[in-house]
């Protein structure tokens, strides 16, 4: 058994504490007992049948897609043998009925694994979202609600900022930067469980021959246990392999992302490079990351201070919506040709 580093741990954490202290260490944060005291978390210590029943009566029977993996695959949520699609099912369920379902199991059963993933709380439990209050951020960030029994959701990172509020069962998460994305051999990245990119490493049960960079990246991952009325914030890119335990295991998450909603999205960017670059020989494309890393990602400063603002372009970091969304149909009408 691996033995990892524990996650930073704070405790009363407010506001200011968040963006003052805990953000700019970009890194992940466990926030000891944030929300212990919503009905919810007192509930699921009680016990799993009094938690299923507060989540039943406020149930509006929004049908959702509920993930179901067979019981002979471990928990893990992952791909098929090939490549070519995955090894779970999705199919419409009430989340009452997936309740029901968890909690029929006697302990000690094997059961098939049931996820539900990251359901908008205004639309599937509207009362219990207005009862869940997030201090750390502004009222707009809305929660989204994970539950399941007994599954592993594989590595994968999140393109927005998190904080995860753990209310039931038992749940552990692995960590790994985002400087561990060679070792951590990711898979497709066009067809993928969840949207994003998951490692293709089995976190408990590793092949080294396969995947010996992995090494590397179990060196520096640190790890967080919660329990129920813990948080965990997680910055955006952070990779993170989570443990779920049952019978009604329950997440609560605030997903966030503090750059411009007018954008194209990254992974936009991330194919159209792939495209653009891929095919180019070894010295042009060395060529073009000190061009991309100058521009792009700065890493000689700002490239554009030396010129007057009106010569800034498309480099602009002031630029007016018009003006963002000018270049986005440039972009596009280039692309089309």
């Amino acid at each position: 058994m691996q033995n990892f580093k524990p996650v930073i741990v704070a405790e009363k954490v407010n506001r200011a504490i968040f963006e003052n202290e805990i953000k700019p260490l970009d890194a992940p944060v466990v926030l000891k007992g944030l929300v212990a005291d919503w009905e919810c978390v007192r509930l699921a210590n009680q016990s799993p049948a009094a938690l299923g029943t507060y989540l039943k009566q406020n149930d509006v029977g929004v049908p959702i897609s509920m993930a179901v993996l067979s019981k002979d695959l471990d928990g893990r949520f992952f791909y098929n043998e090939d490549l070519s699609g995955f090894n779970f099912v999705t199919h419409k369920q009430s989340l009452s009925h997936m309740i029901d379902w968890c909690l029929a199991g006697k302990p000690g059963d094997v059961r098939d694994s049931v996820y539900i993933q990251a359901q908008n709380l205004d639309v599937v439990f509207p009362n219990l979202a207005k009862s869940l209050d997030m201090p750390l951020l502004d009222h707009k960030v809305r929660p989204r609600i994970w539950l399941a029994n007994t599954v592993r959701t594989q590595t994968h990172f999140d393109t927005y900022s998190n904080i995860a509020c753990h209310i039931a069962g038992e749940k552990t998460f692995t960590l790994f930067a985002p400087d561990q994305v060679g070792n951590l051999y990711p898979g497709p990245i066009e067809s993928t469980p969840a949207g994003v990119p998951i490692s293709m490493v089995e976190l408990d049960q590793p092949d080294f021959e396969r995947f010996p960079r992995f090494r590397r990246a179990l060196e520096s991952a640190v790890q967080a246990r919660l329990e129920p009325g813990d948080a965990l914030y997680i910055p955006a890119m952070w990779w993170h392999h989570v443990q779920t335990t049952g019978p009604l295991n329950m997440l609560v998450n605030y997903w966030w992302n503090e750059g411009r909603s007018d954008v194209a999205p990254p992974f936009t960017a991330l194919f159209m490079a792939a495209l653009g670059f891929n095919h180019l020989p070894s010295p042009e494309k060395r060529a073009w990351q000190a061009l991309v890393n100058h521009y792009v990602f700065e890493t000689d400063g700002d490239p554009m201070a030396h010129l007057p603002r009106s010569a800034h372009g498309v480099f602009s970091h002031n630029m007016s919506p018009d003006e963002m969304q000018g270049y986005q149909l440039a972009f596009k009408r280039a692309v089309a040709s």
